[in-house]
């Protein structure tokens, strides 16, 4: 009965540790995202998943997300542009 108790209370501690020990070091959000939408890459660097238009949802389901990348310094989320700014450019004659 002693055994049964003793590993009855083992596994209570292990339960009640277990989430608390996964949070720990777990890098906060940037503020405004939900946790659905942020993908960790480390404690100073993730991907934002954006919605996007009404096609996300089929695209997401292909295995296809729009995005952007994050990147944190001292306690400011940076944001990643990989595009180029949208302008209007001269075309070239040939």
């Amino acid at each position: 009965m002693k055994r049964i108790f003793g590993l009855l209370l083992v596994i209570a501690v292990v339960i009640g540790i277990v989430p608390y020990a996964g949070s720990v070091g777990a890098p906060p959000l940037p503020p405004g995202l939900s946790a659905d939408d942020w993908i960790p890459i480390g404690d100073t660097a993730g991907f934002v998943v954006t919605q996007g238009d009404s096609q996300m949802g089929s695209a997401r389901s292909m295995g296809v997300v729009k995005g952007y990348f994050v990147i944190r310094r001292g306690n400011y989320w940076f944001r990643i542009d990989s595009a180029p700014d949208l302008g209007i450019h001269p075309a070239t004659l040939k």
